[in-house]
C-alpha cells in the first residue's frame, strides 16, 4: 500500500463578495462536476464543502490524497542512484551513500541520540514510507543537491570543478533501462 500524501488547504478569501453566478458555477462544479462513489462518500465530500464554504478566511484544512506509486518513475530513480553510485568514488557501499543523498535533500528528522544530541536520521523512500508526491519531491531535491560543488566535491574529489559538473550530467543523462528522465 503507498502511503496517503497530506494536503493543506486554506481558505484565502472571503465568498461575500463574490456575485451569485461566481458562486452557482462554483457549486455546479464542486457538486454536479465531481461526486462520492455512493451515497455515503457523497455525503461526506459535500459536508467537507460546506465547512470549506463557511469557514473563516485563514482556515486551514486538511485531506489525505492516495496515489499510486509510479513504478516507472521509482525504477528511474532508483536507477539515477546505481548510475551515481557506480560512478562515484568514495563509497563501497550503495545504503551509506544513498544515506548521504538524503541527507542532502534534507529527507530526514531530527531525532534525539543516545546521548541526548540531535541527530539527522534520513526516512525512508519504500512504498510503505513514502508517498508519490514525496518521491518526486525528493528525488527534486536530490538532484539540486547533487548539482551543488559541495556535492560533487565529495563524489568526484580528483576531478576539477567543471569536469565534476559534466561528470554528474553524464551520469544523469544515461538512462538505460530505468523507465524515463531524471
Amino acid at each position: 500500500m503507498t502511503k496517503p500524501s497530506s494536503i493543506l488547504i486554506m481558505k484565502a478569501h472571503p465568498l461575500a463578495g463574490w456575485s451569485e453566478h461566481e458562486l452557482s458555477i462554483v457549486r455546479r462544479f464542486i457538486f454536479d462536476g465531481i461526486r462520492g462513489l455512493n451515497e455515503q462518500h457523497n455525503t461526506r465530500w459535500r459536508r467537507f464543502w460546506s465547512r470549506i464554504m463557511k469557514a473563516e478566511v485563514g482556515q486551514v484544512f486538511q485531506f489525505e490524497n492516495v496515489v499510486e506509486r509510479s513504478g516507472p518513475y521509482h525504477r528511474m530513480h532508483m536507477g539515477m542512484e546505481q548510475r551515481l553510485f557506480e560512478s562515484q568514488e568514495r563509497w563501497a557501499q550503495l545504503e551509506p551513500f544513498r544515506d548521504w543523498l538524503k541527507v542532502g535533500a534534507a529527507w530526514g528528522d531530527y531525532q534525539v541520540g543516545p546521548r541526548g544530541a540531535l541527530r539527522f536520521v534520513p526516512r525512508s523512500t519504500s512504498y510503505e514510507h513514502c508517498s508519490d508526491d514525496e518521491m518526486r519531491e525528493v528525488h527534486a531535491a536530490m538532484l539540486a543537491f547533487l548539482r551543488t560543488p559541495y556535492a560533487q566535491r565529495r563524489l568526484w574529489p580528483h576531478l576539477q570543478p567543471a569536469k565534476r559538473a559534466e561528470m554528474l550530467e553524464s551520469v544523469l543523462a544515461r538512462r538505460e533501462d530505468d523507465g524515463g528522465r531524471p
